[in-house]
Parts: structure tokens; C-alpha cells; sequence
């Protein structure tokens, strides 16, 4: 216990030492991740805004004519609708309420036309809402063969297209934060490799005064902790900042194309920070731990140019 306290003192004690180079592979590391952290962000704002517009995708099914909202038959087919698959939420629609909503929208003129028929046109009916659009033609299918029935209304090329671009955003977006993190890990692997070829003199004074790989390895294996969780962290702040500017920035867009969907950061910043956290140490304690291994092996003093 003493050994790793002194060893882990002596971690803390290389990063003043070495702070230029402790600062460059924080400033690496914060870099990478919240390039990684912008485009999850991202992607979640997409796929929040796909959901939204998915919402608004309803199908509507209409009773028949003759019957009224308390009629047997009707309850029944609600509580059918409600008993499949697939379905989120079944809302009756009241034929006089709706019919009284279109004559409010209408010109004074074709409104008291309509005011004066003898009797409303409209059937109740049913909102549907599906939970996965995937299943959208399934659940239209099945409504379909219920009875009592008078029409159906519903959109399936536009649940498809949803469907479609939800799920190339996904892939894309994947592809471009598993892209991220590759580039990343190498940026980061070199950073370490440059960090510890200038204290290669350091590492053979070590080793030639006989002591052990571990004993050697321990600091900067705290290093490498340290640096992973300064950059996480940091890198988490930044996301935040990027994110919320951003939001400021594009709500008048955002609003504009029907959406007032806004994703809270931090309903995910505790999800971030443990990722970035995660990759933070991973990279330094990996990047460490294979670049030391080069220096550790070798038994010849490294020479001081003159």
C-alpha cells in the first residue's frame, strides 16, 4: 500500500512536471470526444424530431353512421382497437365536437350552410396512434377487418418514409461516431507515443537503477487516469455549451418546420460524462500501457546528445 501511494503521488507529480505534454493530450483527448459528443447529441435531436413527426402520423377509423358514441357497438370497437397489437394510445372522437371544430374554421358564408342541414354528417370515429411505425401496415391490416367500421384513413407511404429515414440517420450516425472514436484512439495512441519517447531517458535511469516494469508503469498508468478524466470531463462542459448555444440558435428553424421538440442535455449528460469518463481512461491507461512497453524492454542507457 505504501508503494502504490507513493507510486500514485508520483503520477500526480509528472503531470506538473511534464505539463506541456499533459496539457496536449488533454486537449486531444477533449478534442476527439466532443467531436463524438456533438454528433450523439445529434442524432438524438433527429431521432426525437423523426418521433415527433411519427406522432402526427395517426390513422383515423370511422364508425358507421348510425352509431352513436354510447351504442354497444361502438365502445366495442374501441375496446377491440385498443386490444391489438402495436397501438399506443385509442381516442374517441366526438362527431359533434368535430363537426363544430371544422364549421369555426370555415367562412361565414358555406358556415351557415352547413349550420342549417338538419342533421351533422359526420360518424364519431377512433385517432389511433401506433407505437412502432415499423408495424404501421400490420395495425392498419388488422383494424380493417374489425366491424362496425365505416372508413379507414391513414397514411402508409409517409410511415414508411419515416421509417426509412430513421433508420439510415441511425446507421449514419453510428457509422460517423464509430468513425470518431477509431480516429481517436490513434490520434491518441501517438499523442502517448511522442509523450513517452521525450521521457525515454526517465524510463532508462529507472530501469537501470533496478526497478521492476511495474513499478515503472504504475505513473503513468495514473497519468493516463487522470488525463482521461480532465478530458471527459471537459469535454462533457463543452458538448453542454455547443449544444445549448446551438438550440438558441436554431429554435426559430426549429419551430418553422413544425417541431417544438427539444431534447434536455441533461437528461443524457450523466450517460456522457461516464462514456467520456470511460474512454478517457480506457485511452490513457491502454495508450500507456502499450507505448511504455517498447521502453521497458530495451536494456541499453539512452544517450544524452551532446
Amino acid at each position: 500500500m505504501g508503494n502504490i501511494r507513493y507510486l500514485t503521488k508520483e503520477g500526480f507529480r509528472n503531470l506538473k512536471v511534464n505539463r506541456l505534454m499533459s496539457v496536449a493530450s488533454v486537449t486531444v483527448l477533449f478534442s476527439c470526444l466532443m467531436l463524438i459528443g456533438i454528433a450523439f447529441m445529434i442524432l438524438v435531436n433527429i431521432e426525437a424530431f423523426i418521433t415527433g413527426i411519427e406522432s402526427e402520423n395517426v390513422i383515423m377509423v370511422y364508425a358507421n353512421q348510425d352509431l352513436d358514441k354510447l351504442d354497444y357497438d361502438y365502445i366495442k370497437l374501441g375496446n377491440d382497437l385498443r386490444s391489438l397489437d402495436n397501438i399506443a394510445s385509442v381516442e374517441s372522437i366526438d362527431k359533434d365536437s368535430a363537426y363544430q371544430e371544422i364549421l369555426a374554421d370555415m367562412d361565414d358564408g358555406l358556415k351557415n350552410y352547413l349550420s342549417g342541414l338538419d342533421e351533422n354528417p359526420l360518424p364519431n370515429a377512433y385517432r389511433v396512434t401506433v407505437s412502432d411505425m415499423a408495424g404501421f401496415d400490420g395495425v392498419v391490416n388488422e383494424i380493417k377487418k374489425l366491424s362496425g367500421i365505416q372508413r379507414v384513413y391513414e397514411n402508409s407511404t409517409l410511415a414508411r418514409q419515416l421509417e426509412q429515414v430513421r433508420d439510415s440517420v441511425t446507421y449514419i450516425s453510428f457509422g460517423i461516431i464509430l468513425l470518431l472514436f477509431v480516429v481517436s484512439l490513434f490520434i491518441i495512441s501517438n499523442t502517448v507515443k511522442v509523450t513517452m519517447f521525450s521521457r525515454r531517458l526517465e524510463i532508462s535511469i529507472m530501469k537501470s537503477v533496478g526497478a521492476t516494469n511495474s513499478f515503472i508503469r504504475w505513473p503513468f498508468m495514473v497519468e493516463g487516469i487522470i488525463i482521461g478524466i480532465i478530458a471527459g470531463l471537459l469535454a462533457t462542459a463543452a458538448v453542454w455549451g455547443v449544444y445549448e448555444f446551438a438550440l438558441g440558435s436554431f429554435s426559430a428553424v426549429l419551430s418553422g418546420l413544425g417541431g417544438e421538440v427539444r431534447v434536455s442535455f441533461l437528461d443524457y449528460a450523466p450517460y456522457l460524462v461516464a462514456v467520456f469518463v470511460g474512454i478517457g481512461i480506457f485511452t490513457g491507461v491502454f495508450g500507456s500501457a502499450t507505448s511504455i512497453r517498447k521502453y521497458l524492454k530495451e536494456r541499453k542507457f539512452v544517450e544524452l546528445e551532446d
